[in-house]
Formats: structure tokens, sequence, C-alpha cells
């Protein structure tokens, strides 16, 4: 008789825990369709603690686990790899709102009826969280990023609150060291004498990025994934410096923010944006070869544990609207490159319809 599959809240795991669910992702099988679940995984494995915006930070894994002796609690510690069917990370705010937040990836060799349940299951888990006196009908759970084909599964049995176009992924896992394009490095513009210096986000240039966005991401939000570790090193900034002004000697106000990119949450690229006036001189192009060398690095350095020897290897990714022709075209200047098949969907899904 087959075990019922179950499912296993917890709170944020530790470093121990992350490092081997994103292991257990990596070696799935399923390529960089992972990357977004394995990305938190590892900024949490980095940093223990609280994030106190970060909206998925507590775990969530659907198991097929036979019961234990004496009715003990299945917990992670005694679940076998083998026994887990869908891992992810969910949070019931988002925004300081009651909005669930959910992102998970199946394990290797699942059926497309067992991760349905599996999805379906986790979907309930996280409704039940949910504080009992919301509007069922305008509260929903978001799904920031939800792979093909759990996204067709929920798209067909329930009435979705919102949903977004469909997004491509692009990655970049073979960028070489360019030493003229490291922080610290400048250069003069040879049409208006301006010096272009490459630095980091600063506390100064949140009002900048926020202005900026195309996407409704609040100020703590911001702060966050530019202010705190490790996003403090995986952003970029580049200034522009007026005609005879020394970055070297100067302060950072005297530079002009030109053009920036932010990693988000789970690692991955976005928040690209150059402002009006420095447009058409390749500015974003260069914050991306640039946060793409520090995100290779990152993981080369902290994911030891989880990339390669048979895994998925170090990348730098990030998604690109279908029918954003613009910046695939820029993406794939800078090296990267389309997986083909694997795309997500950002979705809100009714309280109501779960």
């Amino acid at each position: 008789m087959s075990v019922p599959l179950q499912v296993l809240l917890a709170k944020p795991p530790t470093a121990d825990e992350a490092f081997r669910l994103a292991r257990l992702l990596s070696i799935s099988g399923a390529g960089p369709s992972v990357m977004l679940v394995v990305g938190q995984l590892l900024r949490l494995a980095v940093v223990q603690g609280p994030n106190c915006c970060t909206p998925i930070d507590n775990l969530i894994v659907v198991h097929r686990s036979a019961p234990r002796p004496n009715g003990e609690s299945v917990t992670l510690a005694t679940l076998a790899d083998a026994d887990m069917v869908l891992i992810g990370l969910y949070g019931t705010k988002h925004g300081g709102m009651d909005e669930g937040t959910f992102s998970a990836h199946p394990t290797a060799g699942r059926t497309e009826a067992e991760v349905n349940e599996a999805v379906h299951l986790a979907l309930a888990a996280i409704k039940a969280e949910m504080p009992s006196d919301v509007d069922k009908d305008k509260t929903f759970i978001m799904f920031p990023g939800c792979p093909t084909p759990i996204v067709d599964y929920i798209v067909k049995e329930m009435p979705l609150h919102w949903e977004y176009h469909h997004n491509s992924t692009y990655v970049e896992d073979r960028v070489k060291p360019q030493p003229h394009l490291q922080m610290g490095s400048s250069w003069i513009d040879d049409e208006t004498g301006e010096t272009f210096f490459i630095d980091r986000i600063r506390p100064s240039d949140i009002d900048y990025v926020i202005s900026a966005k195309t996407l409704e991401y609040d100020q703590e939000y911001v702060e966050f994934v530019t202010q705190t570790y490790p996003f403090t090193e995986l952003n970029c900034m580049i200034r522009a410096f007026p005609k005879g002004i020394d970055p070297a000697t100067a302060s950072t106000e005297q530079g002009d923010p030109a053009a920036w990119v932010v990693a988000h949450h789970n690692l991955s690229s976005g928040l690209q944006a150059t402002r009006d006036k420095y447009r058409r001189r390749k500015l974003a192009a260069k914050c991306i070869k640039i946060t793409t060398q520090l995100q290779i690095e990152f993981m080369r350095k902290h994911g030891a544990r989880i990339f390669g020897n048979g895994g998925i290897e170090p990348m730098a990714y990030g998604f690109v609207n279908d029918g954003n022709v613009a910046i695939a075209r820029m993406l794939e200047g800078c090296g990267f490159r389309k997986v083909e098949g694997v795309r997500f969907k950002w979705i809100g899904i009714k309280l109501s319809s779960i």
C-alpha cells in the first residue's frame, strides 16, 4: 500500500539543512529551473538569523515517509532524501500584508500526478497557516516564479487572483574575469569627458532605485536587497562624475547614479535600470557583466556543497518577460543564453480557491 503524502512545515532551515536541500535539488536533473529555490536556500545557508522583510523564509517539504514508531513526529533530520517529493519555502506575510508566498520545486523522478498532489497539499498547508479572519476572496498566496509544469496544473485547477506574463530563464555559467570591469574601476567618456566609476549601491541611492523600478517593490525590500549581506557583495552601481573630477579623490555624493543592477532575495538578477540621460552608453551591459562575475564568484565561494559533482554548476541567472526583445538581446550580448523549456510565471492564487 502506498504511503500517503504528508507536509512538513518548519522555521527557516539551519545552514546544514539548507545546504542539504539545495544539493538535493541541484542533482535532481531539472537543470537551471531549480535555481530560484536553490538561490534562496544558499542565501539562508550563508546568512543565519532572521531576515525581517524576506517574504519566504520558512521551510515546507512534502514527503512520502512511513509512520514513525511510537507516533514520533517526522523531522527534517529523520526524513530520508528519497522520501522528499517537493521542497519549498513559504511565508504568510508579504509587504506587511496578510498575503502568503510560496516557492517550490520537485525532487528527481517524480510523476506529474505526484507533483500536482504535493503542490495542492503544500498550498492547503500554507492556507492553514494564514490568519483565520482574513477575507479569503481578497487574500492570495503569491507564487513568485512558478515553474512549468506546476503552473499549468495550478492554472487548470484553481481560479487565479492575478497572473503575469510567462518569463524565460537566462543563465551565464561560463564567465571569465574582466580586469577592466571590477569594483573601483573607472573610465572617461570620450564624448562628454565624464568619468564613470564602478561602485556599490549606497543608502543615498535607494530613492533612485525605487523611482526606476518597474514592479511594486517597497522601500524595505529595496533596502534589504541592497544594504544587507550578501547583497552588498552582489550589486553594482555605475556613477558619473563631472568632467575633471577624479572619483579617487572626490566624495561619493559628487557621482551621479547612472545605472545599476540588484540581486533579488533568491540571488537572481533584477531591478536593472539606466537613468534616461545616461542611455545608449552600454552602461546596463557593463553592470550586468560586473554582477554576473560577483554572483558566480559568490556561488563558487559559498556553494561548494551544492554545485558540481553531478549537480548544476554555479551560475548567474535572471528572467525576461516574453516579448522583451531588448533585454533578451542585451543579456545574450553579455554571454547569457536562454534555457529552452525552462519558464516561470508570477501568479496569485485566491485563498478561497484552495
